[in-house]
């Protein structure tokens, strides 16, 4: 082997070994190094870095609210051009008792966890280096201000991330110790004399030790951290007595901090630290829980009226255009069952409810499941995957293909679209299955407040709300399979169920058209030129296994054949995760979609921040691609000329929140309005001070302009 070989192979091991790595900075009492998750880093995604203090024993550094005395961690970031640091994710604090003094801090070791955002454009292979000026003070006894400027090496990559294993275990961990937002319990905070009640209703089955609950102030200054809190537990109703802080100069109006208890909140809630926020009232009503995103609101419904909006909002789900194509397979099951026996009519009914419901509950579980690891995700995240996108595209395509009479397999895969042969209950367990597949992009009137709330509440009331859903959307074929004199009215069955079924077809083909468009605004033309060969060779396979796999053909020509079908699937499978792999950015989606005239600029909590400082007034349009409601009202709103003027006369700027791809900023601004999915329409007036107005998630030019004469 030639020396330049052997010094190219050098150098390529250092590059590897460097990724991701970079060498601590020790002092006397504190070692400080800055880390990555991920070794390798893809253009225009976030990713998650961290600040790693470690600190001798006894001795300690300081959360964003130090107490009593001294200063917060710092980090001054000089980053690449193109990237973007959020602020410091702070994990829940401790209480170091100097007395007098009460501070908070953190002592051993801790990450301070920040998100990045990459530019929508970097070079393969490109070595990116972060670097971050940090300051803290670190005390014992005595305090000594300790600095280092850190850095960490990364690398671009257009394939999958690579996670530093070294430091996977402890991004974990340090989520786990984060406090969590928006958990929707109801919240009030009251000025008393010298001290502020704060009031917490807490959920069901909720059990905390009154000696061991801390309210922890965000914004020093305004509570005092050496006096005592008085808390007492009633039931769910917890109260904390705050006393204000001595030197305080002007009224307080707001309280936001994190309640922690080292016990947990109870056996079904799996909390120990959660972030609340309120305004402060001299003593009156109760204020809804505030959290997140300037002006917003939390879910504070009750878990009866969720389930009532919950059981609404699913029968109300079948009349959205994302349902509809596939229920058109299970109308012909129910034309095919007419004229058979009520039981088993009955029984199909069920078994398609149970489909439902089964969907629902592992949506919800992988929901719950998700979220608790620290994912923010809401309804229809599943969408924003292009490998899901195509993958349910496929299935549909296949189940076209197969309407059509390109190919059986012995009948199930008709079956399994709703037809009834041999009983055929799978397949009205499939369409169950299928149809809650491609109701997920839909969020229908009443849900938005239900499936909030569901997803700030112990597992166990997660999954009720979430069957309530499933419940309401199966509820229409469960009375038709009940009542025989409903199905009468369905013509019998015939000869022309033949030609019903190829019609049946075409709207597969036509969600089909609508999931492209979806991946087209994921993966651009050149990730689309890929899925449209991934179908034609899904297309090869089922002409082939229609044309030799049959039983008329012989065993080793069935045998060659489902050979040949799983090759052409597997072309199909890799085309599509090679399709998956390109991107197209947040800019060049807004600016290719048509925006009927409208000029949109693109989201951010910090731009929305910034128009409100300056008196601008703002509408905010939460949407996505593969979101039919949000492309319907758009359509009825922004074609309107009129609707267009009045924005434009009142001075609006247009924001759109595209949520097409995940995006955790928008997920957590759909949150703080108390929503996990969209549509979501918000509007803010010219006065900074003045609460957003939530617009319905249906949508007519009557209805906005309403609502613009209002301010």
């Amino acid at each position: 082997m030639s020396m330049r070989i052997l010094k190219s192979l050098f150098i390529l091991l250092t590059l590897s070994f460097l990724s991701g790595r970079a060498n601590p900075v020790e002092t006397d009492y504190v070692t400080a190094e800055l880390i990555s998750e991920n070794e390798t880093i893809r253009e225009g995604e976030s990713f998650w870095v961290a600040l790693r203090l470690e600190m001798k024993e006894h001795w300690h550094t300081y959360w964003k609210n130090p107490g009593d005395s001294g200063l917060a961690t710092t980090i001054e970031w000089d980053l690449p051009d193109g990237f973007s640091a959020g602020p410091i994710v702070w994990p829940t604090p401790q209480k170091i008792e100097l007395p007098p003094f009460m501070t908070y801090g953190y002592e051993g070791e801790i990450f301070l966890l920040v998100r990045m955002n990459a530019p929508a454009v970097l070079e393969k292979g490109q070595e990116i280096t972060l670097k971050a000026r940090v300051d803290w003070l670190a005390c014992k006894e005595f305090c000594i201000p300790g600095e280092a400027n850190l850095s960490v090496i990364l690398r671009a990559t257009d394939k999958e991330k690579i996670v530093d294993l070294q430091w996977q275990e402890s991004f974990a961990k340090a989520r786990l110790n984060i406090p969590v937002e928006n958990v929707g319990w109801p919240v009030q905070a009251s000025r008393v004399g010298e001290k502020i009640a704060l009031s917490v209703e807490l959920p069901d089955g909720a059990n905390v030790s009154e000696e061991v609950v801390y309210f922890f102030a965000e914004e020093a200054g305004i509570v005092e951290p050496a006096a005592p809190q008085e808390v007492s537990f009633d039931d769910k109703h917890l109260q904390i007595l705050l006393t204000l802080a001595e030197d305080l100069e002007e009224p307080v109006s707001a309280l936001k901090g994190v309640l922690f208890s080292p016990e947990g909140f109870g056996e079904n809630i799996p909390l120990h630290a959660v972030v609340l926020s309120a305004e402060v009232d001299a003593g009156g009503p109760m204020i809804a829980l505030k959290d997140g995103f300037p002006g917003s609101s939390g879910s504070t419904i009750s878990i009866w009226t969720a389930i009532a909006f919950a059981l609404v909002g699913g029968l109300i789900l079948n009349l959205m255009p994302c349902v509809f194509p596939v229920l058109s397979i299970k109308i012909l099951s129910f034309v095919q069952q007419s004229g058979e026996d009520h039981s088993k009519v009955i029984k199909h009914g069920v078994v398609f409810a149970l489909g439902v419901l089964v969907s629902f509950w592992a949506l919800a579980g992988l929901l719950i499941f998700l979220r608790s690891q620290g994912e923010a995700l809401g309804w229809g995240y599943q969408l924003q995957s292009p490998l899901f996108v195509m993958a349910v595209g496929g299935l549909l395509f296949v189940l076209a293909l197969s309407l059509l009479g390109v190919f059986e397999v012995g009948g199930s895969l008709i079956s399994l679209a709703g037809k009834t042969k041999n009983d055929g209950y799978s397949g009205s367990f499939f369409t169950g299955i299928l149809a809650t597949i491609v109701a997920t992009p839909c969020t229908a009137p009443f849900m938005g407040s239900a499936l909030a709330f569901a997803l700030t509440q112990p597992a166990g009331v997660s999954l009720i709300v979430f069957s309530a859903l499933g419940i309401g959307m199966a509820t229409p074929y469960l009375i038709l399979s009940i009542f025989p004199s409903l199905l009468r009215l369905l013509p019998r069955p015939g000869a022309w169920m033949e030609t019903f079924k190829q019609v049946m077809a075409f709207p597969l083909i036509a969600t089909l058209i609508w999931l492209i468009l979806v991946l087209g605004y994921q993966v651009g033309i050149d990730g689309i030129f890929r899925f449209l060969f991934a179908l034609l060779a899904l297309a090869i396979a089922a002409w082939v296994m229609g044309r030799w796999n049959v039983p008329v053909k012989k065993l080793w020509v069935r045998n060659l054949a489902k050979a040949w079908v799983f090759l052409f699937a597997v072309l199909a499978f890799w085309l599509g995760k090679e399709a998956s792999g390109f991107q197209i950015n947040e800019e060049t989606s807004l600016s290719s979609a048509d925006n009927h005239g409208v000029q949109w600029e693109v989201f951010s909590d910090e731009k929305v921040t910034e128009l409100r400082r300056e008196g601008k007034p703002v509408f905010i349009d939460f949407t996505a691609a593969w979101c039919l409601t949000c492309k319907a009202n758009e359509l009825a709103v922004f074609s309107s000329s009129e609707v267009r003027d009045r924005f434009k006369e009142l001075g609006f700027t247009m924001l759109k929140a595209d949520w097409t791809r995940r995006n955790s900023e928008i997920t957590e601004a759909l949150a703080s309005y108390g929503r996990t999915g969209v549509p979501l329409y918000v509007l803010y007036g010219s006065q900074s001070e003045d609460d957003p107005v939530i617009l319905p998630q249906i949508l007519t030019p009557g209805i906005v302009l309403e609502e613009l004469n209002k301010l």
